[in-house]
């Protein structure tokens, strides 16, 4: 059976994997769960909601249940006991993959307990104390608030920003009073002995890479390691996947922490004033050999066997996400290589969830994300608002850092079904306009992405579904 037969297999036992369980509502007293994406939800009969933890759930056992006992049912159940208070409730970490009602359903049929309840993740009810997050709509509108009370991204999730350069000194990005930053920094390469200079490293290849001195990325338009760029729009995308969030400065970005590194935003010029098709293929390369994740790509180019190559190899060697904006020019078909079968394409919505004028959509748009009004760092150390898909796109690889920060086994494959199936189908649109795509609408293409949503399906992906999906569309 050939590749991309296997691949398909896969995609589709994985899609079987994550569908609902036939049970969408159950009832524990006064309060009511539902399940939705392959998530749970808890809603108090005030009408507010909760992310059920789906890795542990509370037990406490009848005064008669021996340890003896207790301990037999963790074995045969798979479980681990995690910790026991003092008040006799027991914290219980379920199976990987198991459902937490299946769980709950298996402790009380086991008649050792009386009380056995799931867990929920909470808020801390506190907003970012960025001074720009007021002027920020957009992470509330994909629900990042309440996706970061459970992430608010690692610096283990790397994202690839080929783009026009980035301003790396920027204090919202780079080193600033808080002593910490966002951009990546290559550990084969000695430090430049003065951070915001790059003239000042040691002149050698030291991981042997090819390139001199790319301690903090590489500008592949100028060919050298001075990745800042005089245009503001890569350090404008770089500001909505990672600027340092809860730091007291500028902005709040979808996975830039919390007054503590996010995630790594790894830059490659590729363009300053225009992306310049024949060296975006070996940015995209560039990126995979160094490790990023998600290639995060704001532009539009001509078609080119080169590039084709190059994003076959970016998913089929290096399993990174490729993430494109759709375009700007309100037609009803996207631009390359948003267009490639193995890019996810993005387009833009605006703050009442419509699609954005100029936003190009149509069959090949994979999900949208909020593209008007962007508050956002731009170059001169400073803040600024934008539009356009180019920061649409940005958001969404946000969320896939998120994903990748709870989950870093996620293959792309699972996160691309996972953004697809927790999308919010928003903005009155037809959802069924294609018989053959269920859930995929002409103008968002699957809906606005919700973090949320996407953050608890991913902290529910079982291992033994990604990595076996993964491995059939590699042998």
């Amino acid at each position: 059976m050939n590749k991309l037969r296997l691949l398909a297999l896969g995609v589709l036992t994985l899609s079987a994997a994550l569908q609902p369980l036939a049970a969408q509502t159950r009832q524990i007293g006064e309060r009511a769960f539902e399940r939705a994406a392959g998530s749970w939800t808890q809603i108090d009969p005030d009408g507010r909601q909760f992310a059920v933890d789906p890795r542990v759930i509370t037990v406490r056992f009848k005064g008669d249940a021996s340890r003896n006992q207790q301990d037999n049912l963790y074995a045969t159940l798979g479980h681990t006991e995690l910790r026991r208070a003092a008040t006799g409730f027991v914290d219980i970490e379920v199976a990987a993959g198991q459902d937490v009602f299946d769980a709950i359903d298996a402790y009380q049929a086991s008649g050792l307990v009386d009380i056995v309840e799931p867990t929920t993740i909470g808020r801390y009810n506190v907003e970012p104390n960025d001074p720009g997050y007021a002027s920020q709509w957009f992470p509330a509108a994909v629900s990042a608030p309440a996706a970061w009370d459970i992430t608010a991204g690692s610096p283990n999730a790397i994202v690839a920003i080929l783009d026009s350069g980035t301003e790396y000194t920027h204090e919202d990005l780079g080193l600033g009073a808080d002593a910490y930053q966002n951009i990546w920094l290559n550990a084969g390469e000695d430090p430049w002995s003065d951070p915001a200079d790059p003239s000042t490293g040691n002149g050698v290849d030291d991981d042997l890479n090819g390139l001199v001195d790319d301690w903090l990325g590489w500008d592949f338009g100028s060919g050298n390691n001075d990745i800042a760029g005089p245009f503001y729009h890569g350090t404008s995308v770089a500001g909505v996947v990672g600027a340092k969030t809860n730091n007291a400065v500028g902005v709040a970005s979808i996975a830039g922490g919390w007054n503590g590194p996010g995630a790594k935003l790894m830059i490659a010029g590729v363009g300053d004033s225009a992306p310049v098709g024949s060296i975006l293929d070996d940015a995209i390369l560039y990126s995979g050999a160094m490790g990023a994740h998600v290639v995060q790509l704001s532009l539009t180019v001509g078609q080119s066997a080169a590039i084709d190559a190059a994003i076959e190899m970016a998913r089929n060697t290096y399993d990174m996400s490729v993430i494109c904006a759709s375009g700007n020019d309100g037609l009803t078909s996207v631009g390359y290589p948003s267009v490639h079968p193995l890019v996810v394409s993005v387009g833009a919505t605006n703050q009442s969830d419509q699609r954005a004028s100029f936003s190009n959509h149509g069959p090949d748009v994979e999900v949208s994300a909020p593209g008007t009004s962007m508050y956002t760092a731009t170059t001169g150390n400073a803040y600024a608002s934008t539009s356009g898909t180019s920061f649409a796109a940005p958001t969404v690889s946000g969320v896939v850092a998120l994903m990748l920060s709870v989950n870093p086994g996620l293959d792309s494959e699972t996160i691309r079904q996972i953004l697809r199936d927790t999308a919010d189908k928003v903005g009155g649109y037809d959802y069924n306009w294609d018989a053959t795509r269920p859930g995929h609408s002409f103008e968002l293409g699957y809906g606005r992405v919700n973090a949320l949503a996407a953050v608890q399906a991913a902290m529910n992906v079982p291992a033994e579904i990604f990595k076996t999906g993964f491995e059939s569309a590699t042998e």
